[in-house]
């Protein structure tokens, strides 16, 4: 009983400090630039120069500015956009029915998750978050139908397909990189829930749209990417307000991720060589080996506690495994934007973030044994490192360590960026 106390205890000080944080930082009477300039010039961008990739978000931003430019009603929304994943992440698990508080502080303290995405005010400013957003929802609709059968359960898939359909087409408009990072995972649960609702043909009319739409709204997009002349459009119709607050030495001239309308796949490759020359890529790796070595972590006691519940030989329990094999190749499929640009810390984190979702989901339901990855001939060599992970204290240490030591930045690395700030607390807290 006293650790469920300390567990309780801990997952609220975790929450509430990730929620009092990003709050404080965004909406207090500081300088009106909250976050980088980078993704403030990305979710300004509009259709003011013509159609373009990435504009929707930004029209919508400037119908409802006033003479206060978008900046803080962004900062408002980016902010309001956090807290609504934080509520539908605590859904996912509460509905899944987990019910194991130490997974959900391990899932919570991930480099990359919600308490380092408030440390650093990273992460979540970025329109990713949106793609966590609409993939949430989708899992909460996944666990409603499944949970919660009724009569006329066609609804709920109908809801779901059409959901997937609508938000993922317009996510591909506020940003084409969906195709890359929610678009995979979302087709594989789509299939998951097609393969366990094969009578009802709707599903699958909807299954096919969603994986033939995103593609041509893709194309659309790589058709309509920009160029220097329409970057400076869209520039200039933004107010002068926002332009002094994002470039205040050259409010005139188009810069950050609205000049970079026009690069090419070329430019965007560069990138990824820069790093490579720099030696970077092996943080990175590491970032990623960690992160899947957690979510693996997570999947592996999910699925021990349910086999344990079931009344199941425990030493067995990994011979017909699925949960972790799923949870890898989620992880994968949703980190294929590292082979296109070099940001790879928002790739790793929303990978992260979107296995979570999924893992959490699928763990309630039956139906992923349809997808009989137990065969996968890799999957029986993992079994071994599977069951260490599933009753090592050496594991759960060295999972800890990591999210406390570590910290994953969005890009750029430099030495100090990649461990959590203790010293700026501890100097804050003496200050007052």
């Amino acid at each position: 009983m006293t650790r469920n106390y300390w567990q309780a205890f801990f997952l609220i000080a975790i929450l509430e400090f990730s929620v009092f944080l990003a709050g404080f930082w965004m909406l207090g009477d500081y300088e009106a630039k909250r976050f980088n300039v980078w993704p403030i010039s990305e979710w300004l961008i509009n259709y003011q120069g013509g159609f373009v990739r990435r504009g929707l978000m930004g029209e919508i931003l400037r119908y409802f500015s006033d003479a206060r430019g978008s900046i803080v009603l962004l900062n408002s929304l980016v902010l309001t956009f956090f807290y609504l994943y934080i509520v539908i992440f605590l859904a996912v698990y509460y509905f899944a029915n987990i019910r194991q508080i130490g997974l959900l502080i391990i899932a919570l303290l991930i480099p990359g998750g919600i308490l380092h995405m408030s440390i650093g005010a990273i992460f979540y400013p970025r329109k990713e978050i949106l793609f966590l957003i609409h993939f949430g929802i989708l899992c909460l609709i996944y666990l409603m139908h499944d949970r919660f059968r009724v009569k006329e359960e066609g609804l709920s898939l109908d809801l779901f397909g059409i959901t997937a359909v609508l938000g993922g087409g317009l996510l591909t408009l506020v940003h084409e990189a969906y195709l890359f990072m929610a678009y995979p995972i979302t087709v594989l649960l789509f299939v998951i829930l097609h393969k366990a609702n094969r009578t009802y043909y709707p599903l699958k009319l909807q299954l096919f749209f969603y994986v033939l739409l995103i593609p041509v709204l893709f194309g659309l997009c790589s058709a309509y990417r920009g160029d220097p002349q329409i970057a400076q459009r869209i520039w200039d119709s933004y107010t002068l307000i926002d332009r002094l607050v994002l470039a205040p030495a050259a409010p005139y001239t188009a810069a950050y991720a609205t000049a970079g309308l026009g690069w090419t796949l070329q430019q965007h490759l560069s990138t990824i060589y820069g790093v490579f020359m720099t030696g970077t890529w092996i943080y990175w790796l590491f970032f990623a080996i960690a992160n899947a070595f957690v979510l693996v972590y997570i999947a592996i006691q999910i699925e021990k506690k349910q086999v344990i519940e079931q009344g199941n030989s425990e030493s067995n329990y990994f011979k017909n495994s699925l949960l972790p094999l799923q949870t890898i190749g989620a992880f994968v499929i949703s980190s294929s934007m590292v082979m296109i640009a070099s940001d790879y810390g928002r790739w790793i984190a929303c990978a992260t973030n979107l296995t979570l979702l999924f893992l959490f989901t699928v763990s309630h339901s039956s139906g992923p044994q349809n997808l009989d990855w137990g065969r996968w001939k890799l999957g029986n060599r993992l079994i071994p490192i599977f069951n260490w992970m599933g009753g090592s204290t050496v594991a759960l240490i060295l999972i800890l360590s990591y999210e406390l030591i570590f910290q994953m930045p969005e890009c750029c690395i430099s030495g100090v960026d990649l461990f959590m700030p203790y010293a700026k607390f501890l100097e804050l807290y003496h200050s007052n």
